[in-house]
């Protein structure tokens, strides 16, 4: 069963942290931005949600609104490499919402698996 989603609009850090988790043998849903998370919000439930923040169409703010508000108990992994601000402003503002964790990209891989290990482990 997949109980974790990655939501990021750059292929190569979807590619990396599928190849990461992959490895780590924590099985994951990956898509490129909101819009397809929602069609896969309205399928499955998560227990973790790993998103990007700066992204086009609907931006991970908005995607940590919305699990906020549908499933309070899943948790959520906000990541930047920052945009029109510097990514410690957009993570900062993503702590402020409730987020579990933030980590700012170039991502410290095996940091972020541990956390999601972490997260899975807590029910």
């Amino acid at each position: 069963m997949t109980e974790v989603i990655i939501i990021d609009d750059d292929y190569q850090i979807r590619s990396l942290l599928s190849e990461v988790f992959k490895l780590a043998e924590v099985p994951v849903d990956v898509v490129a931005n909101g819009i397809e998370a929602e069609a896969l919000f309205n399928l499955k439930t998560y227990k973790v949600v790993i998103t990007d923040i700066v992204m086009p169409e609907k931006d991970g703010f908005e995607i940590i609104f919305e699990v906020k508000q549908r499933w309070p108990d899943t948790d959520i992994i906000a990541i930047s490499g920052g945009g029109r601000l510097d990514s410690r402003d957009y993570l900062n503002s993503a702590q402020n919402f409730g987020v579990a964790a933030t980590f700012q990209k170039p991502l410290d891989r095996k940091a972020l698996v541990a956390k999601v290990k972490e997260l899975l482990a807590k029910t």
